[in-house]
């Protein structure tokens, strides 16, 4: 044993460098295997998403419908029509009030309302000056056939001297669209073949020359 001890002692003195090395490793490798014994154990946590920065955020407008509030047109598409009796004002000039009264049994009644008539006389289509659900359709020995619209803000229209009606009672009407043909009628025989149209808020006659190009929200 003493030999062998007087060996060990010999190759450490001879190789004192590659010893110490070796302990050092020994060493560390001790203390690796400790701490990695008393650290604590990995939990793996729950996964967390990444939000995609390249998504292009949601337009709260992109699904908002924009509603077009209609303006009022003329009951007539012709181009060549004719104005033959005006909306009395008590403020127009004459000439104007004179074309707004209307001769019935002798005697002259203010017009409370607009007659549009072709230049050459002749039928043409009357047409919905505004959308809305038609609330009557009735005929009279002195006024002709007559169609009464209903339509937002407490507006009707209302449009007399009919010689044909192409809508019924509660029927849904769009602006434009063809209600009946032009006629004549007893009670004011002097505009011939023509539409006489009629504009009521509120159940009070409002000038149709005032009302055309506006909203029912306008008047």
């Amino acid at each position: 044993i003493m030999k062998d001890w007087k060996n060990v002692n010999k190759f450490v003195k001879e190789n004192k460098f590659q010893f110490f090395f070796f302990i050092a490793m020994l060493l560390l490798l001790v203390i690796t295997i400790i701490a990695s014994s008393n650290a604590d154990p990995v939990v793996e946590g729950p996964s967390i998403e990444i939000p995609d920065d390249t998504t292009e955020p949601e337009n709260p407008d992109q699904n908002v419908v924009e509603i077009i509030e209609e303006q009022f047109i003329m009951p007539i598409k012709e181009s060549d029509y004719v104005i033959v009796r005006k909306f009395f004002d008590k403020n127009d000039t004459k000439e104007n009030q004179q074309l707004s009264l209307i001769k019935f049994n002798n005697s002259y009644r203010t017009s409370q309302g607009m007659s549009f008539a072709k230049k050459d006389g002749t039928n043409f289509d009357v047409v919905a000056a505004l959308s809305g659900k038609v609330i009557e359709v009735k005929e009279s020995p002195i006024y002709g056939k007559c169609v009464v619209i209903e339509h937002d803000d407490g507006i009707n229209t209302l449009y007399y001297g009919l010689s044909e009606v192409c809508v019924q009672k509660d029927a849904e009407v769009k602006q434009k669209d063809k209600i009946g043909v032009s006629g004549y009628t007893e009670y004011d025989k002097e505009a011939k073949n023509h539409v006489y149209f009629q504009v009521m808020k509120d159940n009070k006659y409002l000038n149709p020359k005032n009302v055309f190009g506006k909203k029912t929200s306008e008047l």
